[in-house]
């Protein structure tokens, strides 16, 4: 062990194999004891450096914190000479101009603009009163009409810069320093027009029927009135401050001016927030009861929020740049634009969503419907891009994290989670609305056809399309659901490949242990291939029959045309009836005594056919006219005439009660009366007997026929309730 310690050299495979071999078990030990203290000193060697590089880091941070922030203070009582500084530096190099004379060119530019803007609007003033006044019916046309007006209001935008430009380019002498001023302010004036197009489309003061938002007219013009001023404080402010840097203000006056602009445009919106949180809080939950409790609990706390993240914002800002780090404008207005509107965008396209729900005619068209789809799908897409422009602007690459660690790589995977769920709600809504559309067609051509009498066994049933479609709704939804899972746990990083095989195997351990199941759900799908009844038919099973109600993945329900409701698994079903399919055969007996006379009976019955046909109601639903078949039978007191029709399945009850009362109608005119039931007695020697015994033979038969008849009864009411 002591060579092996002394050893520095390396040894050979052999070599070691044969000093090990020469060690007793408290030698083997000793040496792997040392081996491990010797790898954990390593360890800790090669932490130290990193975390005490970290610890000099928050160091460096906080001293780059402290001096800049030290030095901005300091150049806070040369802001004054700073700014003189900077007007003497325009007055030398801004070819001569003085600057009321700057400030005097600058109005008439704004004066030029105007004026060009002021044709611009009379050219398009009846585009624009068309734009204001939406129709009673606002719905969609309301955005609509938003739309032009942005539209429009752009293009006068766009006259007015036209205009303002035109002016300077033709009194511009080549000065840069002036073009720069001029430059810089007529951009402010631009940026504070075009946020309060933008708030005056969302707040619509003055025009309560064109308002996006839910609120009344003094919210609106307190809310507008606070974004220009803030519009105004973030465009002049932070311009101004850095046309002053180039006009040789110094830099940690210039940036002691620029924090000062920033806390008042701060300050200002978070007094603008909690001054006006009922109104956005009743923007976001306009109807309480409607609403639901969850989303007016994040309507009463979103104002709260929204101020407490302006000012966790600011401060992050503040860090930021104390610690020599640069701050992009775009990503400070872009975070407080985005995430401080979004919820009332996401209100507006709600708000529309249900209105189009509201309406009846809406909800029932597919054009309605898509819009309907289109909203609730453009509510998830907004906060799917709001995340994304969010990560965008603050500079942050999810491909980058993807690869560090678990967390990194579920952060990474929210966008593809994102698209995944837009993607499947797209696809479920439009599956179920093209089924929907197609079930409500086939409805509407089977309304009410083939439908059997309360009580009555038949009925022509539903299409096989309109059978089937509720099942590959289904069937549609679950394979959607299934893949977006899979997508999402792949986005994840899951290898989906032994999950599915472990699916494939657990699938077959559930066969083997729900064969009954299986059975039933392959038999029910060979039913349906086959064709065998659809919803609304008659069928029959063996132990019960009644109307197919409902069909699921299973089983069967069947409505008895007494009522009851029995549920059927296929697997059970060995033989089946349908009652429904094609045509319906009605076979009625009449009683008639031995004098009538046939022929005429069988004229009557056949014009009685006749007449049914012609009938506009009835007519349509023979498939062959009501006639006679003669006599079937005779019994002891007439003869049982038969006839019989063919209708359609399900409005053979309703002919028959048609027919019954047209055949009594025309015997009562022809003189024919239907025969009675009577039993004829032979009592021998009845002609010997006196009226007493004869009176009592009379009783005994009349007991005996009562007896009969009432066992009769019984028999015929067992009958009908088996059945």
């Amino acid at each position: 062990m002591e060579q092996l310690r002394a050893s520095g050299q390396p040894l050979s495979e052999a070599a070691v194999r044969d000093l090990v071999a020469r060690l007793d078990d408290a030698e083997v030990r000793q040496l792997l004891l040392e081996r491990l203290d010797a790898s954990a000193q390593q360890a800790e060697d090669a932490a130290e450096p990193d975390m005490a590089a970290m610890v000099l880091g928050w160091r460096d941070l906080a001293e780059a914190f402290r001096g800049n922030f030290e030095a901005m203070l300091r150049a806070v009582p040369e802001i004054p000479g700073g700014v003189a500084a900077a007007f003497r530096y325009l007055n030398d190099r801004g070819s001569g101009v003085a600057l009321y004379w700057l400030a005097l060119g600058f109005a008439l530019m704004m004066l030029a603009g105007g004026g060009v803007e002021l044709l611009a609007r009379r050219i398009l003033r009846r585009i624009w009163e068309q734009a204001i006044r939406p129709g009673p019916d606002a719905g969609m046309a309301l955005l609509g009409c938003l739309l032009m007006r942005l539209v429009l209001e752009a293009v006068f935008l766009l006259a007015f810069v036209a205009g303002a430009l035109l002016l300077f380019f033709a009194l511009w002498q080549g000065n840069e320093v002036t073009r720069n001023v001029v430059m810089t302010y007529l951009t402010a004036v631009v940026a504070v027009r075009f946020f309060t197009i933008f708030s005056h489309v969302m707040l619509s003061p003055g025009y309560p029927a064109l308002r996006l938002a839910r609120m009344p007219d003094d919210g609106a013009r307190y809310l507008h009135r606070q974004n220009i001023v803030m519009a105004f404080i973030a465009a002049f402010g932070f311009l101004t401050a850095s046309l002053l840097g180039q006009l040789s203000l110094p830099e940690n006056a210039q940036r002691a001016l620029a924090f000062g602009v920033g806390f008042a445009l701060f300050a200002t919106l978070v007094y603008t927030i909690l001054h006006g949180r009922r109104w956005i809080a009743g923007d976001l939950a306009w109807d309480r009861n409607a609403n639901g409790r969850l989303r007016g609990l994040f309507a009463d706390s979103w104002p709260g929020i929204a101020a407490g993240y302006v000012v966790l914002l600011y401060l992050a800002i503040v860090v930021v740049a104390f610690t020599g780090h640069p701050v992009s404008y775009l990503s400070v207005f872009g975070s407080l634009l985005t995430v401080l509107f979004v919820p009332h965008i996401d209100a507006v396209l709600l708000r529309g969503a249900l209105r189009l729900e509201a309406q009846k005619s809406a909800a029932e068209n597919a054009g309605g419907q898509l819009r309907i789809v289109g909203l609730r799908a453009a509510r998830l897409a907004l906060y799917l891009f709001a995340a994304l422009f969010l990560l965008r602007i603050w500079g942050l690459d999810f491909l980058s994290l993807a690869e560090a660690s678990v967390g990194s790589r579920i952060a990474g995977a929210l966008v593809d989670i994102g698209l995944t769920a837009l993607v499947a709600y797209v696809l479920w809504e439009m599956a179920r609305i093209a089924i929907d559309r197609r079930l409500a067609t086939e409805g509407a051509g089977q309304e009410g056809e083939g439908a059997p009498e309360p009580g009555e066994q038949g009925g022509q049933g539903v299409s096989r399309v309109r059978t089937l479609l509720p099942l590959m709704r289904v069937t549609i939804q679950i394979t959607i659901v299934v893949m977006a899972v899979m997508l999402v746990l792949s986005s994840l990083g899951v290898d989906i490949g032994p999950l599915l095989a472990g699916a494939g195997v657990v699938g077959l351990a559930v066969g083997f242990g729900a064969q009954t199941l299986v059975r039933d759900i392959v038999s029910g799908v060979f039913f349906l291939v086959d064709d065998a009844f659809r919803l609304g038919e008659y069928i029959d099973v063996g132990s019960v029959k009644g109307t197919v109600e409902k069909i699921s993945l299973r089983s069967l329900r069947l409505r008895h045309h007494r009522g009851a409701l029995h549920t059927i698994p296929f697997g059970e079903i060995q033989h089946l009836t349908n009652y429904s399919r094609d045509w319906a055969i009605m076979k009625l007996e009449f009683r008639v005594p031995f004098d009538t006379d046939l022929e005429k009976v069988r004229k009557i019955f056949k014009r009685i056919g006749q007449d049914l046909l012609k009938d506009e109601e009835m007519g349509p639903d023979f498939l062959q006219p009501f006639k006679s078949q003669g006599v079937l039978q005779t019994d002891d007191s007439a003869f049982v005439l038969r006839g019989k029709f063919m209708a359609k399945p399900g409005k053979q009850f309703l002919i028959r009660r048609a027919v019954f009362q047209a055949v009594q109608k025309a015997f009562a005119e022809e003189g024919i009366r239907f025969a009675d039931r009577r039993v004829t007695v032979n009592v021998p020697g009845a002609e010997h007997m006196e009226p007493e015994e004869r009176t009592a033979a009379e009783k005994a038969a009349a007991s005996a026929v009562a007896a009969a008849e009432a066992e009769a009864e019984e028999r015929a009411g067992a009958q009908g309730a088996k059945a």
